[in-house]
């Protein structure tokens, strides 16, 4: 009962802090929450996110690396959305890192230098194909490798559909949430 109780502080927080800066269309409102809890059930430490946006995600993974005893990691192009990510996120006892950069400045040395191993990876910046697949095969050598490493992928069936087909004919153990504009799940093996 304890865990329930602290998914329902997690999310009144979450709206007195965020309340109408995300899109409920979208599903980001409630697939926050899922991710949070795969993440406590994975044990993810080191949790990527790459866009941030308005910090739905960030706050929900961020606790989720914090209660594993781990590190959030967030990518943004827009310095006004990490400004108001890195203030909500200030507000808590957090242990974060957020960066204003572009996706294509995410590279194999900058991992290996200021994330280390990945044990979750959460894409929800640029949609298009190209970026989708750069991102994800950059950062799959980074990823945990026993099993429990995943990349999920947002709005698979909207703007990332191409770049979500690609990933689904060239890694083995996909999974989708058919919801919202959806969410896609990729299992290292």
């Amino acid at each position: 009962m304890a865990e329930h109780k602290g998914i329902i502080d997690l999310e009144q927080g979450f709206k007195e802090n965020l309340s109408g800066v995300h899109n409920h269309r979208s599903g980001s409102f409630f697939m926050a929450p899922i991710m949070y809890c795969f993440a406590k059930q994975m044990k993810a430490k080191n949790i990527l996110e790459v866009g941030t946006c308005f910090g739905s995600a960030g706050f929900w993974l961020s606790h989720a690396a914090k209660e594993n005893g781990g590190k959030y990691f967030g990518m943004e192009i827009d310095q006004g959305r990490i400004n108001g990510l890195n203030n909500l996120m200030g507000q808590f006892d957090l242990d974060y890192t957020l960066w204003c950069m572009d996706s294509r400045e995410l590279t194999d040395a900058f991992i290996k230098e200021n994330i280390g191993k990945i044990d979750m990876a959460y894409l929800d910046g640029d949609h298009s194909m190209e970026a989708i697949w750069y991102e994800i095969t950059t950062i799959w050598p980074h990823l945990r490798s026993d099993g429990s490493g995943y990349v999920f992928i947002h709005d698979i069936y909207s703007d990332s559909k191409e770049g979500w087909a690609k990933v689904k004919a060239n890694y083995k153990e996909t999974f989708e949430l058919k919801a919202g504009f959806g969410l896609g799940m990729v299992r290292k093996i």
